[in-house]
């Protein structure tokens, strides 16, 4: 057998895994720093001197709101406990006690048979306090490498308690080239390591240097590249731009007469609770943009339009004065066809919209929204339903189901739905504006109009289970990531 010359530090790696077996590269120094190990091991592997396998695992970290349920208890655990102190609660009470943590309590709490009556909870007798500790005592060892049941640990990701990291290591074996090359070895003087000191001090005139191969794999260098969710949105606006679509943009801080009551939402919708809508606070006096809409606006909310009833109240100014953080992109659409009448309108977005959402495995409180509109005196709902497919359809997904929805400014209404991960998920709305929508506004023809979501796309996308891995920082699935379809 042909005799393979190795340095010293590849001496030291075969010397160290000789007799062993499979052996993880981040399991050993054998005397050297981690950045000469990993070169030496490179070099062996390339010589053909030990057998590589790449081992693909995961590690998961605990969250900030993790931690703080391991030293205070989950939120469901503390409305147990106050109801066990307290034996029934009013629904207020509750959220006095609890702040922002009431809806999740509220959204976990029913499993153990508790439900409202009449806006109280009553306390019900059960093994739970046991299940909580052991659910503490779970989320607490998770990062030192506890097993835990993958239910378990599902359930803590989709609630962002948990967060996984995914990474990839060498697993390393000698074989008989090694052994050989091993057996053979002569020790050299070979200069590896150029040092500022070797230089300054002239050692390097009397030295050997390490003679490289041209031809050796180096590691891969990745340049600049786009996110993956850049990537979607540049591949979502080029197919709506190829359909013949114009783009439009709108402003993050919406007032709510244009967000809401341009849409013929009520003053009292509860998607205008402080608890699903963000509101802004300037401190000083604002100028409202179109004030002419506010005059209309109270007309539609208050008496209807035409044959259409209205909402029958006492509609408020005050109140569509009203900074928030936009709630959709629809407003986009509202505003834009009330700024170009003419017919017809191909109109689309991409833009971000903000929502007082507990995030988990589905939800953002931050997330993009994929808003287009079609206004013409010849589409109607088959025209809408060959539109979302046909969009679907150039992004590979071939099996979307539309179902019957409610939206207080479409009818008829329709939800785009996939299953992702064995769950029906919704991706989006869609529907036809109502006539207390368009006809104040002088439109007398149809407006389609859809709201998809672009988060819930990228996982059918990239083939993720949890909306949040999109955002996390795992350089690994951003250098590498895969289309699914």
């Amino acid at each position: 057998m042909e005799k393979t010359e190795i340095s010293v530090n590849e001496y030291r790696v075969l010397d160290y895994i000789k007799d062993k077996k499979d052996v993880p590269e981040d399991s050993f120094n054998a005397g050297l720093d981690d950045r000469i190990k990993s070169s030496a091991v490179s070099y062996l592997e390339f010589k053909g001197l030990i057998d590589v396998n790449k081992d693909n695992y995961s590690t998961y970290s605990v969250s900030d709101e993790g931690r703080k349920y391991i030293d205070h208890g989950f939120p469901e655990e503390r409305l147990y406990r106050l109801l066990m102190q307290k034996n029934k609660c009013t629904l207020e009470e509750l959220k006095n006690d609890l702040g922002s943590d009431y809806k999740i309590a509220m959204a976990n709490i029913t499993r153990m048979g508790i439900k409202p009556v009449n806006g109280t909870l009553e306390f019900v007798e059960g093994p739970f306090l046991e299940e909580f500790k052991s659910r503490r005592e779970a989320l607490s060892g998770i990062e030192n490498g506890d097993k835990i049941g993958d239910e378990m640990l599902e359930m803590f990701m989709h609630r962002g308690l948990v967060t996984r990291h995914r990474a990839t290591r060498r697993i390393i074996n000698i074989n008989e080239q090694g052994r050989a090359a091993l057996a053979g070895y002569e020790q050299n003087d070979y200069l590896e390591v150029l040092t500022p000191e070797i230089i300054s001090s002239g050692e390097w005139k009397n030295r050997k240097f390490r003679p490289y191969d041209l031809n050796s794999r180096v590691e891969q260098i990745n340049g600049a590249g786009l996110h993956p969710l850049t990537y979607l949105i540049e591949n979502v606006r080029k197919i709506f731009l190829e359909m013949g679509f114009t783009e439009m943009h709108g402003h993050f801080i919406e007032y709510t007469g244009w967000n809401m009551d341009m849409l013929f939402i009520p003053q009292d919708h509860p998607a205008r609770d402080l608890q699903d809508t963000f509101y802004v606070n300037t401190g000083r006096e604002f100028e409202f943009e179109n004030p002419e809409i506010l005059d209309m606006v109270k007309k539609v909310h208050e008496k209807g339009y035409g044959k259409y009833s209205g909402w029958d109240y006492k509609w408020s100014e005050d109140e569509a004065r009203k900074l928030i953080l936009r709630t959709h992109t629809t407003v986009n659409t509202v505003r834009y066809l009330y700024n170009h009448r003419d017919s017809p309108q191909f109109v689309f977005s991409i833009e971000k919209v903000f929502r007082h959402e507990s995030v988990d495995w589905k939800h953002l409180s931050e997330l993009y929204q994929i808003e287009g509109a079609v206004y013409g005196s010849n589409v109607n709902l088959s025209t809408l339903k060959w539109l979302l497919r046909e969009f679907y359809s150039r992004l590979g997904f071939d099996n979307i189901r539309l179902i019957p929805s409610y939206y207080p400014y479409t009818e008829p209404s329709m939800d785009v739905a996939v299953d992702i991960n064995g769950r029906e998920v919704e991706l989006g709305g869609s529907g036809i504006f109502r006539p207390e929508v368009t006809r104040p506004m002088g439109l007398r023809s149809p407006v389609l109009a859809f709201g998809l979501g672009l988060e819930r796309l990228a996982m059918l996308y990239y083939g993720l289970n949890d909306i949040r891995e999109i955002y996390n920082s795992d350089l690994d699935w951003l250098k590498n990531y895969k289309i699914k379809f």
